[in-house]
């Protein structure tokens, strides 16, 4: 294990970024993990995966607004108001002890979002990356009680997977910005080297997984 694994697992909260003295390099790092976001990330997504051959645009994109509220905005919505009441340290919960609810309450929100569009008969697709979100989840969660592994990189590669086996490979770029984020991750010392690049990988094999065995 390097120093630099020991000290994340010594202290989970985050390391104040100003000790670091690289200023520019840090205003780079905070704009690109704000950027590419697990919630930022999912606003792009649902909506291209909702819209990939979709007979009917409308209602697709109805099913997007139903899917983005129970997959980010509801979570989102239940941090915001933990960080208020004191619970999370901030939005991104850098502290690995206080990641267990929020994770739980997403997992719950997914699992809502996946039933009501199975119910309603909602777009294969959107149901497709609800269930890859919360097997992810359930994995993450579960590592999570031991190790901070790296939910940005896990949601970007996740992304970058699905989009790149829907639309072909145009969207390989995407997975440039994996790259990003996960140097951005590491320079504001919210995670190591190694919860970055498991978190990538655990995603992108899931992902290609799931699509597979749903004949995506």
């Amino acid at each position: 294990m390097s120093n630099n694994d020991v000290a994340f697992h010594e202290n989970d909260s985050t390391t104040p970024d100003a000790s670091l003295g690289r200023p520019l390099q840090l205003q780079i790092a905070r704009y690109v993990s704000n950027v590419c976001s697990p919630f930022v990330v999912s606003l792009p997504l649902v909506f291209l995966i909702a819209l990939y051959h979709a007979p009917m645009q409308g209602q697709a994109i109805f099913y997007a607004f139903v899917t983005l509220f129970f997959l980010s905005v509801g979570p989102l919505l239940y941090i915001i108001v933990g960080v208020r009441r004191g619970k999370f340290t901030d939005i991104d919960v850098s502290v690995r002890s206080q990641r267990l609810w929020p994770f739980v309450f997403g997992l719950a929100s997914a699992t809502v979002g996946l039933l009501i569009l199975t119910l309603t008969r909602g777009p294969q697709n959107l149901e497709t990356l609800l269930l890859i979100t919360i097997l992810s989840g359930i994995i993450m969660t579960i590592i999570t009680l031991w190790w901070k592994i790296s939910l940005h990189a896990s949601s970007l590669a996740g992304a970058a997977t699905i989009l790149t086996a829907f639309y072909g490979t145009i969207m390989l770029p995407t997975f440039l910005l994996v790259i990003a984020v996960s140097w951005s991750r590491v320079v504001l010392r919210r995670h190591t080297v190694a919860q970055v690049i498991a978190g990538t990988l655990l995603s992108i094999g899931l992902t290609m997984l799931i699509l597979t065995l749903r004949n995506r």
